[in-house]
Formats: structure tokens, sequence, C-alpha cells
């Protein structure tokens, strides 16, 4: 039997045989435990009262500063009113300098003004103006009655002003006429406040009178934007209780309450305002959401007398819950609005808050814990001293204490220091081993959850740009990507198809300057025209000048039978010279004189052809640059600079890349019927981490080499082989075992290059080709050069080469492309160097 367990039986309390009673332990016991949990219970509460004292000041403080913070952003919009009044009426020059000044202060300053006007003393000539949605119309003096209520009836206000003092109205709802062409007798309604101001002539003599109205909503727009998590003060996310602001005049009338921020053009209400007042009056002319509530209601009307007296403060209120996850009791601080040094109404802050009934609970949840604590922790104490000696004590203690200074739970090993203390020691470190396993098991726990996410399956419509679900009916569809980059490179797209002038597309390689060009052919009035492409860098100088101006039978050895050229078969329809920069000089002046006569003339030709072509060429350098060092002319390029595109690199749109490894992944699976194969999270991240030198081409690619390469149902992180140097900011960024998984698989993945013949035909469905199948073998280069064929579905000798490798001849690169051909996979389409060749399934 252990002496914890005589403890438990009372023997180590009561001895047997002890005449003199309890023992020196059990005294302890019964006498410092419960002067321990006295002491624990009277310091909580006054530790509870004092915290609750001091949270309460802070959250009144927080509630003052809050409604302080609104009723000065008010003031100012209001003196920013004032302001713009008083300047337009030392700069007033008439009707179209009126007009000017009113669209200006409301663009500019970002103020909702919603009408200016003049009106004249003297005679009727007055100038009336009202803005709706960004237009401002003129009213005519015939037509200014038809305001109601009629401004000049503010006449009478207005005569007793002096020059430079401004009047401000209560809220007041206005109709406007707003004639427009279809329906000249539109009309609208809004809720304004209205500044008014004399107009004097320099000599002193009074014209008349300028009013400015501003719309209300801007104000609530205000008491939104504070009540918000985009409020100025915002500083930590609060709780989910019921918050709101409203104002109120001097006469106790609620005008208006703060709103869902995101919900601007919500109209004027004080449903929350008036919850907790059942009785009073609901509605004013002008104002039918205005409420004011009954007399009894004192605290309500202590509120706004203390405004009237320019004071603010806080009130504890209690009333009925209006959600069921509210409290009874909430704060209303209040605060005075000032116009022009004179209080004009009031603002209120509810805040429903339970911080300080949490605040409570967790207190006393605390209280019991630290109770208990002190129990066990004092009983062990007792149990402990009564059977120690103070040289073993201390050795314990400075060991404890060692540890704690060192911060490494290593093993206490105290020799010949009694049994109790050897106890005490093997109990400290049987729960630092515990501590140390707990961490290791949540250490590795962690690394497994962190890896698992990683490795889940994704649904990339989850991770579509927002644009993307507002979007109703592409005209693009072939562009794929959403997004300002996108939307604009959609619209210049369709502008130029449209417009039937040549276009000069610039953009780094792999951007899809040539499925743009092929975009403004598809959409132009030529679409039923041939689209001819030839990439200029593909092709020596007089290759490139026999390609596209042909030449008659006998213009040179070779020449057997007459060539058209891409410029008479692109006749009717559109020319794409992709490179243009690397043609030569003899090219360029060419071009020049095709572009500007539209004539050419065949090698070895006497005669003279109109063409009537659309001229489209793309670029990947900057043509100002050679036009500065003589590699390119400038007559040239401000010949093919009559609309000018640029496609986005990908770096400037990586919202997109979801969407394009979406639309990349649906085309792979059609071509090798793998359905069901989808993206990783952390295969996801990777590609989104990554800058993309190489722009959608290469990230097409990559896709591709993964789809192909990867045995699994899911693309992993380690299937997407990036640059080393690129990849690093994503393998820095990952866990322990991630690091290690994914150099464990690059490793794996130089076998697999080794071997991916195999893997690549039991990763694609014999059937997506005709002739693929088992007995199909292809040699090292084709086996390459497979990824590049699945994600563009064409190829030429020149893409070819680039793929395989930059010394293969094109000898070689010709036979194997002609393979491909006997094998079923490819068709040849063109001839010449126009040549392209086309996956079967595709033609």
């Amino acid at each position: 039997m252990t002496i914890l367990d005589k403890f438990t039986e009372g023997e180590v309390i009561l001895p047997p045989n002890n005449p003199n009673g309890l023992t020196m332990r059990a005294k302890l016991l019964f006498t410092l435990i419960p002067s321990v949990i006295f002491i624990l219970m009277v310091t909580g509460y006054i530790a509870y009262l004092t915290s609750t004292h001091f949270l309460n000041q802070a959250l009144e403080r927080s509630s003052k500063l809050q409604v302080k913070a609104v009723a000065h952003e008010i003031e100012g919009v209001l003196a920013r009113g004032m302001q713009d009044l008083l300047f337009i009426s030392r700069n007033f020059s008439g009707s179209e300098g009126l007009r000017k000044a009113f669209a200006n202060f409301s663009d500019l300053e970002k103020v909702d003004y919603r009408e200016i006007g003049f009106i004249s003393q003297k005679d009727a000539s007055h100038l009336y103006f009202v803005s709706r949605d960004n237009q401002v119309l003129q009213i005519q003096n015939s037509v200014i009655s038809s305001i109601n209520p009629d401004p000049r009836l503010y006449l009478e206000e207005l005569a007793r002003l002096k020059s430079g003092e401004v009047w401000i109205s209560p809220i007041v709802e206005v109709e406007y006429p707003f004639p427009q062409v279809p329906n000249p007798n539109q009309k609208f309604r809004s809720k304004v406040i209205y500044f008014g101001t004399p107009y004097v002539f320099e000599n002193g003599e009074q014209a008349g009178f300028l009013l400015l109205s501003m719309d209300v909503r801007m104000l609530r727009n205000i008491l939104s934007l504070y009540n918000s998590p985009q409020s100025p003060l915002w500083a930590f996310p609060r709780t989910p209780e019921l918050r709101f602001t409203y104002v109120f005049d001097l006469d106790g009338w609620m005008l208006f309450q703060s709103e869902d921020f995101g919900k601007k053009d919500l109209p004027i209400s004080t449903d929350l305002a008036r919850g907790d007042y059942v009785n009073g009056t609901l509605g004013k002319p002008g104002l039918e959401a205005a409420f004011r509530p009954a007399a009894h209601y004192l605290p309500f009307w202590k509120m706004v007398n203390d405004v009237k007296e320019e004071r603010f403060d806080l009130i504890e209120m209690t009333g009925e819950a209006q959600e069921p996850s509210d409290v009874k009791s909430y704060s209303l601080s209040y605060t005075p609005i000032r116009f022009q040094e004179k209080v004009i109404a009031g603002i209120a802050y509810v805040d429903r808050t339970r911080l300080t009934l949490a605040a409570g609970y967790k207190h006393m949840d605390m209280m019991l814990i630290l109770s208990i604590i002190t129990i066990v922790a004092v009983s062990l104490i007792i149990f402990v001293l009564s059977h120690l000696i103070t040289k073993p004590i201390f050795k314990l203690a400075a060991a404890v204490n060692n540890i704690q200074k060192s911060r490494k739970l290593e093993p206490i090993d105290i020799r010949n220091a009694g049994y109790e203390i050897h106890l005490l020691q093997n109990a400290i470190n049987s729960m630092m081993d515990v501590v140390n396993v707990q961490m290791a098991e949540i250490r590795k726990k962690d690394l497994k959850i962190q890896d698992v996410e990683y490795r889940e399956k994704i649904q990339l419509d989850s991770e579509f740009p927002k644009t993307s679900q507002e979007t109703s009916i592409d005209p693009l569809p072939e562009m794929v990507g959403f997004g300002d980059k996108i939307e604009w490179l959609k619209s210049d797209i369709l502008k130029a198809a449209r417009a039937d002038a040549d276009v000069l597309i610039i953009g780094e390689t792999g951007t899809g300057k040539q499925l743009t060009a092929e975009a403004i052919h598809r959409h132009s009035r030529r679409n039923n025209h041939p689209f001819i492409s030839i990439n200029c860098g593909e092709l020596s100088e007089n290759l490139l000048q026999d390609s596209l101006f042909g030449h008659v039978k006998g213009a040179f050895t070779e020449a057997k039978t007459d060539r058209k050229g891409a410029f008479l078969e692109a006749n009717g329809g559109t020319l794409f010279l992709d490179e243009i920069q690397t043609a030569s000089s003899n090219v360029q002046q060419a071009l020049l004189r095709t572009v500007a006569v539209r004539k050419i003339k065949p090698l070895g030709s006497d005669k003279e052809f109109d063409v009537d072509v659309r001229l489209i060429c793309a670029t990947n350098i900057d043509l100002r640059l050679l036009i500065d060092k003589g590699q390119f002319r400038s007559d040239l390029y401000f010949r093919l600079k009559v609309i000018t595109i640029a496609t986005p690199p990908l770096r400037e749109h990586m919202e997109n890349i979801p969407v394009l490894v979406d639309h990349c992944l649906r085309q792979l699976r059609d071509v090798t019927r793998r359905e069901g194969l989808g993206m990783s999270k952390g295969a996801l991240e990777k590609m989104k981490r990554y800058s993309w030198p190489g722009n959608v081409r290469e990230l097409m690619n990559c896709l591709t080499r993964a789809f192909v390469m990867t045995t699994n149902h899911t693309i992993q992180a380690e299937d997407i082989l990036l640059d080393a140097d690129e990849d690093k900011s994503f393998a820095s960024g990952r866990l322990n075992s991630a690091q290690v998984k994914d150099t464990a698989n690059e490793k794996q993945h130089v076998s697999k290059e080794t071997d991916h013949m195999r893997s690549y035909e039991e990763g694609i469905d014999s059937k997506a080709f005709p002739a693929f199948h088992a007995a199909v073998q292809l040699n090292t280069r084709q086996q390459k050069v497979i990824p590049y064929l699945l994600s563009h579905k064409t190829i030429t000798r020149n893409e070819y080469q680039k793929q395989v490798d930059e010394n293969v001849s094109a000898r070689t690169a010709n036979y194997d492309l002609q393979d491909l051909v006997k094998k079923g996979m490819l068709k040849k389409q063109g001839s010449g160097p126009s040549t392209r060749y086309v996956l079967t399934e595709f033609v």
C-alpha cells in the first residue's frame, strides 16, 4: 500500500495508538485549506468588482469615443456643405459657372448634393440645377414651381441672414421634376437638408439667395460606416450583439438610424431606434419614418435636454431585447451635433454588449478552477513538507529552478533525498515526459493536419474571383478569365473587330497573342474569309518574303509552280504576323509598301495584285527600342500601330489561375478520358505563389505535364514541377514534413522520367487517339512533346525542335512528325513553312 493510499484511507491523518489526536499534517490540512479557500473567495470577489468597474469604464469611454467620432464626421460634412455654398456665393458667375461648380463639388468632394439654385429678389431670373445619378439638369423658371415644396417658401428664413451667414433647414422630403427625352414628366423624391445664404453684388446690394441641398442618406451612411468593420475606429472584431446609431432633433424626434454599410441606397428608417419605445408618435411631415417617444420615457428626454444644453454623457438603459441573443440592459451614449457653433441635433449610440456578463462568468470559472488547483496544491505541499527535511527540499527546488531557467524539460535526479522527495521527483519527471510526449504528438498531428489539408482535392470553382459570379453572357468565351485586365482585353478585341483596321498586339511570350488575333478575326466582318498565320521568327529572309508575297513559276531554280503567298491566300480575310520584330530590313521595306498601297508583286512577276487583307502583327519586344537601335523602321511601326492591344502577363491577373487551371483540366479530361482527376489545395497554392515568367503557356505546359505524369486521382504539389528559384517561396512556407515529402518526390522524379512512357500509357485512354494503343511505341523525343500536344492541339516543326532540344536538326524533327502522322496521332495541314501538325481528335 502506497503512502497516497494510506493518506486517502486516513492512516496518515489519524495514525494508530496516537493519544494526542491529529498529526501536524492533519492540523495543517484542516486549518490552511479552509483559510485559503476563504481568502480566494474574498480576493476573487474584490477582483471581480474591480475588474468589472474598470471594464465598464473602458466600455463607456469606447462608446463615447464612437459617438463623438461620428458627430465630428457629420459636423465636418455639414461644414463642408456650408463652405461649398459660401465659395459658390463668392465666385458666382452666371448659369454655366453655377453648373460647373455644382458638378465639380459633387465629383471631387464625393458629396451627394441634390440641388443648387439661385433665387433672385429682383426679378424672375432664377437659376436652378438638380442632380441625380451623376446627371446635372437645369430646371427652367417655369418648372421651378413644380418642386414640392417650392424652395421660394424659404425666402422668409433667408431674408433674416446677413452676408456670409448660412442657414440650415431640417430634413425635408422634396419632389423634383427631372424631365428626360424618353420621359418628359419624370419626377423623383429625395430627403434633403438645405443650406442657404444671401448673394450680394460687389457694391453691397443683395441680389438674391443661393440654396444648396444635401441628400440625408449621405449622413445616414456615415453612421453606417462607423458601425461597420470599415470604420476608421475599427481596431478588432466585435461580438455580434446589436449596435446602432441614430440622430434625433432638439424636439425629440428620432430622424434616421445606421443601416448595413453595404446597402447605401436603403430608405431612411428608425426601426431599431424605436424598438425599446412602445408608446410615441410615428411620422411627421416630410419624414414618415421619424419617431418621437412618449413623455414618460424619462432617460430619453434627459438625453434630449442634455444635448440642448451642449452636454454629452452615457446612460445605462433597461429595455426589451430586440433579438433572442440580445441583453435587456444596454448603454446609451450621446453627444450634440453643432453647426456654426450652435447645437442643431444630437446623435445617440446604442451598445448592447455582453462583454461584462461574459467576463463575470469567466471570472467565476477561473475562481472555481483556481480553488480546485489551490486545494490540491496546498494538500500536496502539506503532505510533502511533513516528510521532508530542509536539504532535500532545497535540492529539489534548485533542480526545478534550473528547468525553468534553461527551459529544457530534462529529468531530475536527486539521490539519497528520502522516500518522499523521490516520489515528488518521479512525479515531476513523469509530468515532463507526458508534456514532451504530448508536445510531440501535437506537433505530429499539426503536421498531419497540414499535410492532409494540402493534399485534399479542391473545388476549383470555389477559388474563382468574385467577379466571375457577376458575369452574365460572355461575348468571348474563348478568352478564359475574369477581372479588369481580362475584361479590358475582351473589350479591346471587340472594338478592334468592329473597326476593320490594322492591329498591333504587344505582350510577353505565352500571353495569348495569337488567340487574341484569332478572336479579332472571328468577331470581325471577315470571319467567313481565311485567317492565315505566319511566325516571322521561324523563317529566313528569303523564305519569309516568299511565304508572304509568293512567286511565279521559274522565278528561281526550285520554283516549279506558282505560289500565291500569304497576302493572296488571306485576301478578304486576316493575315497574322507573329514576332514581327524579327523581320529583316528588306522584309520590312516590302511590308511597308504593301501596307501603304495594298498591292503585292510576287517574285518573278511583272504584274501587281490588289489585296484586301487586314494585317494583325504581334511582338513581345518594345518596337520603339528597336527603332532607337535602327533595327526596325519607324514608318512601318506607325503604319502597323493603328490599333494597339496589350495582352496582360499572368502575374498581373493571378486571381485567374484557378480559372485557367479548371479550363486546362477540362480540356485534358476530354482528351485523355481521365474523368475525376482534380487538383489538390497544395498544388493550387504552389501555382499561385509562382511568378510564371512563361505566362499562360508555361502554366498550361506545367499542368499538362503534371496531368500526364501523375498516377493518382489528384494532382499534388510535388507533381507541379517549377523552376527551383521561383519555387523556394512555397517550399519555405510549408511545414517540415511537407518539405521532406517534396524532396523525396523530386528524387523519385528522376526515375519517373526514365519510365514515364509506361505511366503515360496508363494515364491516357486509348480511345482519345484512333491509333494510340499498347502496340504503339514512341521514341524519347516524341514522348517529350506529348504534353505540349495535349495542351496546344497543334505543333510546327520549329515548335517541335524547341520542345525536344534546340540541337535537334530540322530533318530529324520532320521525320518524327511524319512518323506520328503515319501512326494516326497527327494530321498534316498546309505546306511549306506554314505547315502545321494537328491532333487527329481536333482536326
